[in-house]
């Protein structure tokens, strides 16, 4: 079996298998990629429109009620005359309440700034597992397809030899066995493929636009694995804390106003009176002593202000051993990749398979099984880069300048 027609078949097959996964990274729109997803998801925009609503609402929280007017007419039973009532009345709470509402309002604010950069950070985070998704099943399904068309061509070359009872009947058939496992291989990730279509195009709100993104992706983005000091560093900044130190500063802002309002609030407003054609003028006040509304109401917003502060100490701890393990996990993910890149980059194996089959040194089916063993090294290889990307994804949010 040394026909020009068989080397040609598989000298041009191996060289594709020999080379198409061992891709560097070249990513330059990665990112890109991952802005316009997070442009285009709906989840943003509704929650944007959600907490613009609740800024909008803390805006009438440190104000005066409304004023009240009353009025009356009474009819008497004797010999006087009818009577017109009509009383304007504002109330007001103790001075320093308005001021204590106005700075719990303005952190409130600026609680709904860090809570939305959390959305964002979460929603970006998404997007990269979604690209590094694609990126993997893209990497896996290119590796297949040139088994497959590997199998093919021996297929074909053993078919016809197989006619001139060169080749066993026994080894096509074992051919065409290894090449239903390679299309069974290949439907699954046609599975993955549309799940990843399907999540995409519920996070951008489009599987048009989805499978525009999911064509679009060409690698994995080039990013730097910094050292863990630099993640650390970078995570007493992050919005989850930043947003639970700001809501405990809320609360005790709230505590110091329901303080306050232990204290009287006031009434003033003018009356005017008319009765039996005469008219009577003057002013009204008031005030209003909490007795029983303001119980308990100052100790709980203290109680709620000690609860945030030890969210965010949780949420620091939590972080702090989040980074740790995400970090442990993407130098064990690179070390390993890099041992496999080293030794499957630019390998002679599949050069040396086929001179050895050229020269009959090893039989179809050796050749076969040494193939498949290599792609399957190949196969890993990606799914440790895929683990490490997935590490990087997650672990991105801490980055310096991220």
């Amino acid at each position: 079996m040394r026909s020009v027609a068989r080397n040609k078949y598989l000298r041009v097959i191996i060289a594709a298998v020999a080379t198409s996964a061992i891709m560097h990274a070249h990513a330059d729109n990665f990112n890109s990629l991952v802005d316009r997803m997070i442009t285009m998801n709906p989840g943003l925009k509704s929650d944007y429109y959600a907490r613009e609503a609740e800024r909008e609402s803390l805006r009438s929280a440190a104000t005066l009620p409304d004023p009240e007017i009353e009025g009356g007419y009474m009819w008497s039973a004797g010999e006087a005359g009818n009577k017109t009532d009509i009383t304007i009345s504002q109330s007001m709470e103790w001075p320093g309440v308005y001021g204590a509402l106005r700075r719990e309002a303005r952190l409130r604010s600026q609680a709904i700034d860090a809570s939305r950069q959390v959305q964002i950070n979460d929603a970006k985070e998404t997007a990269r597992m979604l690209l590094v998704d694609g990126v993997y099943i893209r990497k896996c399904a290119d590796v297949m397809s040139r088994r497959i068309a590997c199998i093919d061509s021996l297929l074909e070359i053993a078919t016809k030899g197989a006619l001139r009872n060169e080749i066993t009947v026994l080894d096509v058939e074992k051919l065409r066995i290894e090449r239903l496992e390679v299309l069974s291989r290949q439907s699954e990730i046609d599975v993955e493929r549309a799940r990843c279509l399907s999540a995409i195009g519920s996070f951008v709100g489009s599987s048009d636009s989805a499978k525009v993104i999911l064509r679009a992706i060409d690698g994995y983005p080039d990013e730097i694995l910094h050292p863990l000091a630099l993640y650390s560093a970078n995570s007493s900044a992050m919005p989850e804390i930043e947003q639970s130190r700001i809501l405990a500063e809320a609360s005790r802002a709230r505590s110091d106003a329901e303080r306050r309002r232990a204290l009287p609030s006031l009434t003033a407003g003018y009356h005017f009176a008319h009765e039996d054609g005469t008219p009577f003028h003057g002013f009204v006040a008031g005030l209003s002593i909490p007795v029983f509304s303001s119980r308990g109401k100052a100790e709980a917003a203290r109680l709620e202000s000690l609860a945030e502060q030890a969210r965010a100490e949780q949420q620091a701890i939590e972080q702090k051993a989040s980074i740790d393990a995400l970090h442990a996990e993407a130098m064990n993910m690179q070390q390993r990749y890099e041992s496999y890149r080293k030794v499957l980059e630019g390998s002679s194996t599949p050069r040396l398979l086929l001179r050895a089959l050229d020269g009959g040194q090893i039989s179809m089916m050796t050749y076969l099984i040494e193939s498949a063993s290599y792609t399957d090294a190949i196969l890993r290889m990606l799914e440790i880069q895929y683990r490490y990307q997935q590490s990087m994804a997650r672990i991105a949010r801490y980055a310096p300048q991220y």
